[in-house]
């Protein structure tokens, strides 16, 4: 992971979660459990969770919160304090910079959005944090850190042709660097769909025991891929690169330098590139092939409130791209074997409407008649904030296990 400081190595990433994690992230997934529930959710032995509970109620980490009757002796429920563990999640938009500041329940505590800076970046990024923590009126010592969302992979240098201009000339990793010495917190760097997968994870209380992928959709499309509770990295922390799945052989050129990629072919951005190329189309969307554009996101989201409305062309466009995204999202369901797919992103948030019924009916028919399984689709009812909040609480998720 693009870690700048206070995050776990490589080798202890895949080592299954231990006492303390188990616990954790159990109590966090049900909201309140009981010592005898929670051996029975972790596989713990009931001696091993008597002891691991004693010491989170010792840091303040869990607390008891009323009973619940039995057929014998009334069981004491735990849950979590949302303030005990609290990090901030900064998600770097074209327009809009959005600061949250999340406990480890998940929920937000506070937020702020603040245009693009346009100066020097590290110290409005310095400065937004500070007043996001001096306004939620908690205590600063709680934070952990700072989980800072970079569009495109961590290491290395945005693609110039859809890079916010603030952002333009950064590397991931070395504005977290930068930012940790200028805030004074340990900054993570996480890439959008990763850290909006666990957003998802977090937000809409998903067990651990659930595999699935949240399929994101901003200029770009990726994807975060959630197993055992943990984001899926892959060797090289590349995992969940959706928009390179090949879907046709001899397709066109990909600017990563393959033939054939989602995003090439369907992507907002060959969206958009379609819509200008169309009279019709842009006149419905209400674009001008002359003027200087707005960003594929901003363009594409305008093309989809068309469709919406009932614009043929539009309407057109979308589901042609639709076709594409449901067949390697049907590959990436055979491949993993999951069945839940969650839309992310500004993209799918404004045009799921046509893409997530696009995924139900390709996958549909192999699930009912050969791998008898059901998968469902569903939206992110915390699109806009998902990603900053992934990266929070992948902060916290980082401390689960010390």
């Amino acid at each position: 992971m693009g870690q700048v400081a206070g995050e776990a190595s490589p080798a202890s990433r895949r080592r299954g979660p231990g006492a303390r994690e188990s616990i954790l992230d159990a109590i966090r997934a049900a909201g309140r459990l009981s010592r005898v529930e929670l051996a029975a959710i972790t596989g713990l032995t009931e001696a091993a969770v008597s002891m691991t509970v004693r010491r989170l109620l010792e840091e303040g980490l869990v607390v008891e919160t009323g009973r619940t009757p039995t057929g014998g002796k009334p069981r004491t429920l735990l849950r979590l304090d949302p303030a005990a563990r609290l990090a901030v999640g900064v998600y770097l938009d074209r327009d809009t910079t959005t600061y949250v500041l999340t406990g480890q329940t998940g929920g937000v505590i506070s937020r702020l959005a603040r245009p693009a800076p346009t100066g020097d970046l590290l110290s409005h990024l310095a400065a937004d944090i500070d007043v996001l923590l001096a306004g939620s009126g908690v205590d600063r010592a709680r934070c952990l850190g700072v989980g800072l969302v970079w569009p495109g992979p961590r290491s290395g240098v945005a693609r110039l042709d859809d890079t916010p201009p603030h952002l333009r000339g950064w590397d991931g990793e070395q504005l977290g660097r930068d930012l940790a010495a200028a805030a004074g917190w340990p900054v993570l760097v996480e890439n959008n769909a990763t850290a909006a997968a666990v957003g998802e994870y977090w937000v809409a209380r998903v067990g651990p025991e659930r595999a699935f992928a949240a399929l994101y959709m901003g200029s770009g499309i990726g994807a975060g891929i959630i197993v055992d509770g943990r984001a899926m990295r892959g060797g090289h922390g590349g995992a969940g690169e959706f928009g390179h799945v090949c879907v046709l052989v001899d397709g066109p050129e990909c600017w990563c330098g393959s033939r054939g990629c989602l995003e090439a072919l369907a992507g907002p951005r060959a969206v958009v590139a379609a819509a200008l190329a169309d009279p019709a189309a842009a006149a419905e969307a209400g674009l001008d092939p002359g003027a200087a554009r707005r960003g594929a996101a901003t363009d594409f989201a305008a093309i989809a409130r068309a469709a919406r409305a009932g614009a043929p062309r539009c309407l057109a466009l979308l589901e042609d791209s639709a076709r594409y995204v449901a067949a390697a999202a049907e590959s990436v369901v055979n491949l993993l074997d999951i069945d839940l797919v969650v839309l992310t992103g500004p993209g799918f948030a404004a045009a799921s409407f046509v893409y997530g019924p696009a995924i139900m009916r390709r996958v549909g028919v192999a699930d009912a008649r050969t791998w008898r399984r059901s998968v469902t689709v569903t939206v992110s009812l915390a699109a806009a904030t998902a990603s900053a909040t992934g990266a929070a609480a992948l902060v916290l998720q980082s401390h689960l296990r010390r």
